[in-house]
């Protein structure tokens, strides 16, 4: 019995293994597929020899290419044509892992659950943050980093990578978008185009200077003009001013029908 149990303990290890070693599947490419890896500055292109991608490896796919890249759980993720991505450090634990980031084009991403439950999963692309429930769906990114996220299946979270103000959660058919600098807009259906977030204009306070219908004199000269001691004819300034002693001036006599 004993001599079976190195055996058992590898079958049990081999996807830590994977997950350890940090790489992807190339499941099939089509067309002209380059790479270029973490330590180089060049492209070179993705041969039938090449099977696996690492963290730091930039993949880029020409006009009518595509390639298939696959997780050690069975996620993949279809990256279309004319189309950027790096290979990012998805194996690390305790927290939620960055599988890509998606930095021009478009992947369509099948996102395996574990035991039922959400794969902690993110996708990251110069302006957006999404978190992945377990799910398929699109994120394509166009040249002003300006990211849109389409759910297909599942929920997806969307925040910006550089705030984290706002997260949206997308249900099937519907989908948002990330500019920079902005949070997530409401999300819509696909049918529908994104509208918009909601902005307040701010004015600064105080008149202009040029503004003729605004009294020229600052608020706080008003303001004193306002004041009551500041008033010509306040009776304050008069030495019989005052309260009147006579009480019975100050209460009105009421009179009701017997």
């Amino acid at each position: 019995m004993k001599k079976f149990l190195p055996v058992v303990i590898l079958v049990l290890l081999v996807p830590s293994i994977g997950w350890s070693q940090g790489f992807l599947t190339v499941a099939s490419a089509n067309g002209k597929v380059e790479i270029r890896p973490g330590a180089s500055k060049t492209f070179e292109a993705l041969t039938n020899s090449t099977r696996q991608v690492r963290v730091g490896d930039v993949i880029h796919t020409g006009p009518g290419a595509s390639v298939v890249l696959q997780l050690p759980d069975d996620s993949y993720m279809t990256v279309n044509q004319n189309t950027s991505l790096e290979i990012r450090d998805f194996w690390s634990e305790g927290r939620v892992r960055t599988v890509v980031n998606v930095m021009l084009g478009r992947v369509r991403f099948y996102i395996e659950k574990l035991g039922g439950r959400p794969n902690p999963y993110s996708v990251q692309t110069p302006t957006a943050l999404i978190a992945v429930r377990g799910t398929t769906f699109d994120v394509i990114v166009d040249d002003s980093k300006y990211t849109e996220v389409i759910c297909i299946e599942g929920q997806v979270g969307v925040e910006n990578v550089a705030l984290n103000e706002r997260e949206v959660i997308l249900n099937p058919g519907r989908h948002t978008a990330v500019s920079e600098g902005q949070i997530p807009l409401t999300p819509a259906l696909l049918s529908e185009e994104l509208s918009p977030n909601r902005t307040l204009k701010v004015l600064k306070k105080g008149p202009k200077a040029d503004d003729k219908n605004i009294d020229p004199r600052s608020f706080e000269q008003l303001a004193r003009d306002n004041d009551r001691s500041s008033r010509p004819t306040d009776r304050s300034k008069s030495p019989t001013s005052g309260t009147d002693p006579n009480i019975g001036r100050a209460k009105p006599t009421l009179t009701f029908p017997e």
